[in-house]
């Protein structure tokens, strides 16, 4: 898991060969001001995703990991916290490849972070992570889906 300022990405564009292609869609963009929807930046292994996300308390948040993708997590109107465990202390859970996802619903996060305005969080496929933990209803924030090589 990484948390930087967004300023800050290209240090971390050598962690995958996908990343300078998030790099450069953020030079090009703001994205604070995309409307909510899916952004094809390079086929399957590289999606953004902005949308109206629903803000939920700690005891709400659900964790998740993935398999094939990297998540960049940015928020674009408040902070947002995610609660965060290690994949390899979670118990067993159903795995979905359509989506590649798996949620565990009855794990507890060990730890919680807030990312605040102007920040990214990484999170790979060893992190798992329960987002959307904000105070608001409703917030809008970026999700680039990366695939992990």
């Amino acid at each position: 898991m990484v948390l930087d300022m967004l300023h800050n990405f290209g240090k971390y564009v050598a962690l995958n060969p996908y990343f300078p292609l998030v790099e450069a869609f953020m030079r090009e963009h703001l994205l604070e001001e995309l409307a909510p929807g899916t952004y094809n930046i390079k086929g399957e292994d590289v999606v953004l995703k902005v949308e109206m996300a629903t803000g939920k308390s700690q005891s709400e948040a659900v964790l998740e990991s993935h398999r094939q993708m990297i998540d960049i997590q940015i928020p674009l109107q408040q902070p947002e916290t995610f609660g965060l465990a290690a994949f390899t202390s979670l118990p067993d859970a159903p795995y979905s490849s359509e989506k590649d996802i798996s949620f565990y619903p009855e794990a507890a996060a060990q730890n919680y972070i807030t990312c605040p305005l102007g920040a990214f969080m990484i999170f790979f496929p060893e992190d798992a992570h329960a987002p959307c933990i904000a105070p608001n209803a409703s917030f809008k924030k970026a999700i680039f889906k990366v695939r992990n090589v």
